[in-house]
């Protein structure tokens, strides 16, 4: 059996799903042998091209989860420090080691190198603050990863003040910056509208009150196609033909200069910018 005719996300497999894939002990072994297949810790193995991350996750004694596991699942992840977040077996919390991400309830039992949305969510509650998690879990709701009900089940056992965030998601959101914003607008007690439509724009990130309009850049503006531009140039024009007011924040502006861009919206919300009446 060729091992490449295997497939093993990540390149890491524990015996038992090698065993369920059809690999024999002496295949295991001729395996090893040969260098296709290198042991991590009893009973974890990885390929040549294993992902190298994921492999030293393993070997540390536990698997990818929290945080790590939904970034590779594709889910948008709040900024922070670039580190592997790993759980341990229950054993391995026994052991007095501070690097194993937890849960509201005892650890589980490891079944793949990087464990499932429901379960890395589950560790992700009390890794990320309040807004990281409603940031991660409007991520999976708009990509249909999760349906909202599985969100109260991945819930259970979380305190109150944690299983409350959930009336604050919205699966409408589109990055992970707008639902900052989105956040931190409405902490501050404005009304602010999701992907609201406007006739003769479009559908806009965030309408505060009825006339404030905030376009919110998710990635990096070097990363923006000039064509793309081009058309947020024309919106903006024709959004202001409307009577609208519109602000630009960039990826930078949300995440490392955010008190800049609240102070601009909060001066226009103060002299009423954003309730003043429409061109006809």
């Amino acid at each position: 059996m060729d091992l490449s005719d295997l497939h093993l996300p990540y390149g890491v497999a524990s015996w038992a799903q090698l065993r369920g894939l059809g690999v024999t002990q002496s295949r295991l072994r001729r395996a090893c042998e040969d260098g296709d297949l290198r042991l991590l810790r009893r009973g974890w193995y990885a390929t040549r091209s294993a992902n190298t991350s994921v492999a030293a996750a393993v070997a540390a004694g536990g698997v990818v989860s929290c945080v790590s596991a939904l970034k590779l699942h594709g889910v948008w992840i709040p900024p922070g420090p670039r580190k592997m977040h790993i759980r341990g077996r229950e054993a391995a919390h026994r052991s007095g080691a501070h690097r194993y991400c937890k849960q509201y309830a005892p650890p589980e039992r490891e079944v793949d190198a990087v464990d499932g949305i429901r379960t890395a969510l589950r560790h992700a509650l009390k890794c990320l603050d309040e807004e990281g998690i409603v940031v991660v879990c409007d991520s999976i709701l708009h990509q249909q990863m999760l349906e909202r009900s599985d969100l109260d089940e991945v819930f259970i056992g979380a305190p109150r003040r944690i299983r409350r965030l959930l009336d604050r998601c919205d699966p409408g959101a589109e990055s992970g910056t707008e639902t900052m914003v989105r956040c931190r607008l409405r902490a501050l007690g404005m009304r602010v509208r999701v992907q609201h439509r406007i006739t003769g724009v479009g559908r806009v990130d965030l309408l505060v009150g009825d006339r404030l309009i905030i376009e919110i850049d998710s990635v990096e503006y070097h990363d923006r196609s000039p064509e793309q531009i081009e058309k947020d140039r024309r919106r903006d024009e024709e959004a202001a033909r409307l009577g609208y007011v519109t602000l630009r924040f960039s990826y930078r502006r949300v995440v490392h200069e955010w008190a800049q861009a609240e102070a601009t919206v909060l001066d226009l919300v103060r002299r009423r910018e954003h309730v003043k009446q429409l061109a006809g």
